[in-house]
């Protein structure tokens, strides 16, 4: 490493780094300092820019490169002879080392020698702490990388991996506009784990490669071959001869665990490992004692040491140490896998493990299900890697576990992914009548049913209870009545819905199935209460539903209780208590991570800000839950969140904008055949006020809204909510106190509608109508029909 002989290259992103390098040096208690890191992570680059400062600082410098030391012995005699010979001057004197982890069998001489020579410094790289007291380590990070997909501009000059990548991409590929495709390149960049050498290389193949392709060459691992600019040092020409370095410096026992780390996707847990070599250690000639769980930990602190992983910090359970393994490292030791004699053996392992994981929880509840939940988030990659194995050897095992996900899926609001693997699952199954092949259809009508409707998922749902009667499974078949209950509400009513309910309670009581009962009962609650004709059956079947979850420690299913109860509360004019509950269930919701729930309570909320008149916050709350419903993919959801936002727009006085996204609702009712579905709140959004204009101008205001994306909304709304902030707000502009939804039966009064009239035209009860009358005429001092249309054409209420 001479900086002499070739001009400095820029570094990007690595300032700080620097400069927490030179701080350090000039604390006299450091004697030696190592930068440590993985190979290719820029350990040499960042030192080099280090060594010219310190030169420009006036410190003697002697640089040392052990890249080309063929033995330990070698790399200390160097070192030894630099630091023997004197400077040629009194100034400090740094000997910076390259490579250091070469002398890693001699590294007590190497501690003689800095105790020997007490005036000079040592800076080194290693992919390796030594480990000696006089030792400071400095653990040089890969480049950050831009954030998950999703974030509507990515900035170059704000993630450093990106911008390294398209600085060496623009000299193969300068014709080409890339920053167009800045979120094909954020993922590349996160794929590569912001590897400094990774992403020199990756960017290197643009010259052959579309950027697509590149990116797809990478998904599928076969990136350690690829080959980067000729004038890099022959370690690191290639990922392959980099990874191999260091896999070179493991003792045999390590390098064929390494083999058997590669197989995993997601993080490493010790005891996962362990069960994993039980099975698959003999076959690929590995040790039979690494397989403890105690003795994998030890094995393991020589792979962190040695850079290969890195401890993941922040896990749920901290009493369990887990670890994390770079991609191009994990790539390499796939290739390596694949030259074993029987290379599946680890992976079938692998997918046995994961399969069972999965399996022991699919049918947990309560707090259990919670914990469950949340070890299946860091053991995601790992069951899709699972599933990816059995779908590719046409092994029906790929149904169980696909049928073992159901409850996350839900839970995570991933239903386009479940679905997905569902669906293709289904097809290695010969018997669909068995009991694998029923769950698995059951979980794809059920996330059929969240993803888009009910109407999809009615006919196999009733498939499915019929088969459960056939193979004897009273239980089972109750449990799938509660879905097929809810399905039958969605799509032929409560009376259709309802005896199905009664019959899936009696029976889940019977079997003292204490959780499904309340799930039940919170459905079947819910369903009365969408009717507006069942408040009383509705109070009390929602109240036990509540006293059935907390009964089992199961606050996070209280979900569809107390959503329904806050909306009751609402209709009777109890805002306050109703947004009481309505912000707990989010809490609870949002502590859980369900962004599928708390989506509901965010719109439910609106909707009360809405009659209050705080129409700001409303629009912020339909905006947040249209940003959950877009990152889940529940699509149904957009039309109430869209159609909220369109109110709330319109009365800050933007029509155009809240046409537009009645048009993008629209779009969204025709794109999944749902033009007459309602959400079960979003009977309370009243978009005639909307719906009013010249019609050939509403026509064009509706094409352009079904041209739009959500995406679209969510890039653009916000700016526009905190721009027309400042307008007058509903509570401005109701007088005396009057709610939108009191303006609105005021209204229907003035027109002559009857109570029975008012109650079919807002979908809400007579009892709730009659609530409503009476405070509106309190609040505006009326005695009966003829003052209250007085008031109303006299307030201007009737042109508004």
């Amino acid at each position: 490493m001479d900086s002499d002989t070739l001009p400095p290259r820029a570094l990007v992103g690595r300032d700080d780094d620097v400069a927490s390098i030179l701080t350090l040096l000039r604390d006299p208690a450091v004697r030696m300092l190592t930068v440590v890191g993985t190979g290719g992570v820029g350990k040499t680059a960042v030192v080099a820019a280090v060594t010219r400062e310190l030169v420009t600082s006036g410190t003697d410098v002697t640089p040392v490169d052990l890249s080309g030391c063929e033995s330990a012995t070698d790399a200390v005699t160097q070192i030894g002879n630099t630091m023997a010979t004197p400077p040629e001057s009194e100034k400090p004197h740094v000997v910076v080392v390259d490579s250091l982890e070469r002398i890693r069998s001699e590294v007590r001489a190497l501690g003689a020698l800095l105790t020997a020579h007490p005036h000079v410094r040592l800076l080194a790289t290693s992919r390796a702490a030594t480990d000696l007291s006089h030792e400071y380590r400095y653990v040089l990070r890969p480049l950050p990388c831009p954030d998950a997909d999703g974030a509507p501009n990515i900035d170059a000059s704000t993630s450093p991996a990106l911008k390294l990548f398209l600085d060496h991409a623009r000299r193969v590929a300068f014709e080409r506009d890339l920053g167009a495709q800045a979120h094909t390149v954020a993922s590349i960049c996160r794929q590569l784990g912001g590897l400094p050498l990774a992403l020199v290389i990756a960017a290197h193949q643009l010259s052959t490669l579309t950027l697509d392709a590149l990116a797809a060459r990478i998904e599928d691992g076969w990136s350690p071959n690829m080959r980067g600019p000729a004038d890099l040092p022959d370690r690191h020409r290639t990922l392959t001869r980099t990874v191999a370095d260091t896999v070179s410096l493991l003792e045999p026992v390590d390098a064929a665990l390494y083999k058997v780390l590669a197989v995993f996707d997601g993080v490493i847990e010790p005891r996962a490992l362990s069960a994993i070599l039980a099975d698959s250690v003999g076959e690929l000639h590995g040790p039979a004692e690494v397989c403890s769980p105690h003795a994998v930990v030890d094995h393991l602190d020589e792979f962190v040491r040695l850079s290969l992983l890195t401890p993941v910090p922040d896990r749920p359970d901290r009493r369990r140490p887990a670890f994390a393994m770079a991609q191009t490292t994990r790539d390499y030791g796939r290739l390596l896998l694949r030259s074993e004699p029987q290379p599946a053996t680890a992976r079938t392992a692998h997918a046995q493990y994961f399969l069972h994981r999965v399996l022991d929880g699919a049918d947990l509840v309560g707090p259990a299900a919670d914990d469950w939940l949340t070890r299946t988030d860091g053991d995601l990659g790992d069951i899709r890697s699972s599933l990816r194995f059995y779908l590719e050897l046409g092994d029906e095992r790929a149904v169980d576990l696909a049928a073992g996900m159901r409850s996350y899926w839900l839970a995570r609001g991933l239903l386009q992914e479940g679905l997905h693997w569902l669906t293709d699952s289904l097809r290695l199954t010969g018997d669909r009548r068995s009991v694998p092949a029923v769950r698995a259809r059951e979980a794809r009508a059920v996330l059929t049913g969240a993803a888009s409707s009910y109407a999809h998922a009615l006919a196999e749902l009733d498939e499915c209870a019929r088969l459960w009667q056939e193979l004897g499974e009273p239980t089972t078949r109750a449990r799938t009545l509660v879905d097929l209950a809810a399905a039958r509400f969605e799509v032929h009513g409560f009376d259709a819905a309802r005896p199905l309910f009664e019959e899936a309670i009696a029976s889940l009581d019977d079997a003292d199935d204490q959780w499904w009962a309340a799930r039940a009962r919170s459905l079947f609650g819910a369903s009365a209460a969408a009717t507006g004709h069942h408040r009383e059956l509705a109070r009390s079947t929602l109240d036990r539903a509540v006293e059935g979850f907390r009964g089992v420690g199961d606050s996070s299913y209280t979900n569809v209780p107390l959503q329904q109860l806050g909306r009751i509360l609402h209709e009777d004019g109890h805002d306050t208590q109703a947004t009481a509950l309505l912000a707990e269930g989010l809490r609870l919701a949002q502590d859980a991570g369900d962004a599928w729930n708390s989506s509901v309570f965010l719109n439910l909320i609106a909707e009360i800000e809405l009659g209050r008149g705080t129409v700001v916050a409303a629009a912020t709350h339909y905006l947040e839950s249209l940003a959950l419903a877009a990152a889940i993919g529940a699509r149904p959801r957009f039309i109430w969140c869209l159609e909220g936002l369109a109110v709330c727009l319109h009365d800050l006085g933007d029509s155009d904008y809240a046409a537009r996204l009645v048009g993008l609702a629209m779009s969204v009712r025709s794109t999944l055949n749902l033009h007459d579905w309602i959400e079960f709140p979003a009977r309370a959004i009243d978009l005639t006020g909307i719906l009013t204009g010249p019609p050939s101008n509403l026509s064009v205001l509706h094409a352009e809204g079904f041209r739009m994306t959500v995406g679209d909304v969510l890039a653009y709304a916000p700016q526009l909510v905190a721009a027309r902030s400042a307008r007058r707000s509903r509570q401005d502009r109701y007088p005396d106190g009057l709610t939108a939804r009191e303006v609105q039966v005021l209204r229907l009064i003035a027109a002559g509608s009857t109570s029975r009239a008012i109650a079919t035209e807002l979908v809400i009860s007579i009892e709730t109508v009659g609530r409503h009358i009476s405070n509106l005429y309190r609040k505006i001092g009326a005695s009966g029909r003829a003052d209250a249309t007085a008031y109303a054409i006299r307030s201007g209420l009737m042109d508004d």
